[in-house]
This record gives C-alpha cells, sequence and structure tokens, in this order.
C-alpha cells in the first residue's frame, strides 16, 4: 500500500487543528487560550522544564517552532524572550496561532511552511524545535535532514517523536486505534520509532541525546486523573508515549 501523501497529511490536519480534541469550543479570548494551554501542560509537564533550559541557553536566541497548532508553545517561547519563527502545514493553525499571540500583545514570524522542505538559507537558527509533528510526514528522514541544514553550528534540534516500545503504543495496537483522529478520520501517517532509529536518523549531528517521557495523556480519561504524578512520570520514563531528543548540530 502506497505511503499516503502531504496532500493527505494537511487535509487531515486543516480538519483537526492539533490541541482542539479535549476542547469543547475553539479559543477566542486570551483567557480561553491560557486555559487550553493550562490544559496542556497538566499532561505536558515535561515541557516548560525544556522551554526554560534551552531559553537560559541560547538567551534571545533564534528558534523556528516546526507545527505550531494553536501557538501554546509558541507563546511559552515568545514569553521567554526567543525570537520565533513559527511554520504550520495548515492555514487553520497559522490564523490561530497569529490569533492567540495578538491577544496576548506577543509578537512571532508565523507563516506556512513544509517540514519536508524548509524555506530558509542554511545555518539560520540557533534552535528548531518540533514537538509531535514530523512523524507525521511522509518523509520523517528528510525533515531531520532540513533541521540540520537550517541549524547553526552548535545549534539544538529539540523534537518529539513517537516511541514504539511504549504502553501507548501496545494499547493502541491491540485496540486498532489511530494515534491521532479517530475510527472514521485516522490521521493518514503515524511513523513510530525504537531508540536505534533514532539514533541512526540523528547520525550526521555531532551528538544527539534521548529520553522518554509522558505515559499518555488526556485520551486515558479518569485513568490519567487518578494516577499521581510522582508515579505517571516514573513509569513513563520507562514506557513512555515521547522519545524526547536533544540533537547539536
Amino acid at each position: 500500500m502506497p505511503m499516503p501523501d502531504l496532500d493527505q497529511v494537511r487535509d487531515f490536519w486543516t480538519r483537526n487543528l492539533n490541541g482542539m480534541k479535549f476542547l469543547d469550543a475553539a479559543p477566542k479570548t486570551a483567557m480561553e487560550f491560557r486555559a487550553a494551554s493550562t490544559l496542556r501542560y497538566r499532561y505536558h509537564y515535561h515541557l516548560p522544564g525544556l522551554f526554560d533550559r534551552v531559553a537560559r541557553e541560547y538567551p534571545g536566541g533564534r528558534l523556528l517552532e516546526i507545527g505550531c497548532g494553536m501557538g501554546d508553545d509558541t507563546a511559552e517561547w515568545v514569553s521567554r524572550g526567543m525570537l520565533v519563527t513559527a511554520i504550520d502545514l495548515t492555514k487553520p493553525a497559522v490564523d490561530t496561532t497569529r490569533k492567540r499571540l495578538a491577544l496576548s500583545g506577543m509578537q512571532a514570524d508565523v507563516k506556512l511552511g513544509n517540514a519536508e522542505a524548509l524555506d530558509f538559507p542554511a545555518a539560520t537558527f540557533d534552535v528548531v524545535y518540533s514537538f509531535g509533528v514530523l512523524h507525521h510526514s511522509p518523509d520523517t528522514e528528510r525533515t531531520i535532514e532540513e533541521v540540520r541544514r537550517v541549524l547553526r553550528p552548535g545549534g539544538k534540534a529539540e523534537i518529539m517523536l513517537y516511541h514504539r516500545a511504549s504502553l501507548n503504543y501496545v494499547v493502541h495496537r491491540v485496540l486498532s486505534y489511530p494515534f491521532d483522529g479517530t475510527a472514521k478520520d485516522p490521521c493518514p501517517v503515524e511513523h513510530t520509532y525504537s531508540r536505534r532509529q533514532i539514533r541512526e536518523m540523528f547520525a550526521r549531528f555531532s551528538r544527539s541525546d534521548i529520553e522518554v517521557e509522558y505515559l499518555f495523556g488526556t485520551g486515558y480519561g479518569l485513568v490519567n486523573r487518578l494516577l499521581p504524578r510522582v508515579v505517571h512520570r516514573k513509569l513513563g520514563r520507562l514506557v513512555g508515549w515521547h522519545l524526547m531528543i536533544e540533537a547539536t548540530k
């Protein structure tokens, strides 16, 4: 069966704005956007520390975000003083992120973009950040090479890709349910990776480090809400769904 193409991926995420799945309605005010962020970081608790650490290492640095969704992470990077360029494959994401930033009095360059062919010269950015996006590309390996190309020497890529050796992977495969979307409207591309595959994909970087995080999120409902954070995080580091990759050019 042929790999779905980029147009199919774009169509899916145009219908399913990333971040909207667990909200009752699209945010319209700054307060509603903040509430959406609060929900996001309740489950993605490993992200604020990453934002803090990278912003300290590259104060005022140029950062490219690939896949801005609703702009939650975009706003976090801007609030830490990074000079942010954010791209997304879909117009709804670009429009929503621009609206979110404007409501909060923030500025970033937000525009349409394709991770398989980044429209930037080589050695442009200090940091390239992409969370849960590149594994939806038909050619993830090409996107990683594009990330490396646009990084300055000594710059860092902060990337999250789905982890094959995870509890979440097993549950979804047993239930024959897509990782993103629904049974009636599944995401057309959902790559998952082992640590060995990640090391191979990032072999052209001078260094790459991999950590595992995030046992499971909002989709697990009551089980997730009742599980103590310390247990959630400990198990997440053993069989978590997120491969958090930090690679230095």
